[in-house]
């Protein structure tokens, strides 16, 4: 269950924006909501939950690194299952 106004991902506009018709952006999906639907129960597999503290560019930041250094990790561990097979199959 997610809210987009208990993410880190979600930046809330200043009480003196000029647009007041919505809260804030989602910096993933770069979703405007109105005040409203802010905390309305959502299925984002996006959620990462708000650290006191970090402001909603720092989330961001931290999730992309983190994300990439998954894919990372997944095709280095294909390439070395690769080259093993490469292997095996010129030893035959």
């Amino acid at each position: 269950m997610a809210r987009c106004g208990r993410c880190g991902l979600w930046n809330q506009y200043p009480d003196e924006h000029h647009e007041k018709k919505y809260a804030g952006v989602c910096v993933w999906f770069q979703i405007r909501l109105d005040p409203e639907s802010v905390y309305e129960h959502r299925d984002c597999p996006q959620f990462f939950e708000r650290v006191p503290g970090v402001s909603a560019l720092e989330h961001f930041s931290y999730k992309v690194q983190r994300d990439n250094l998954g894919d990372t990790y997944a095709t280095a561990q294909f390439s070395k299952r690769l080259s093993i097979l490469g292997a095996v199959i010129s030893l035959i």
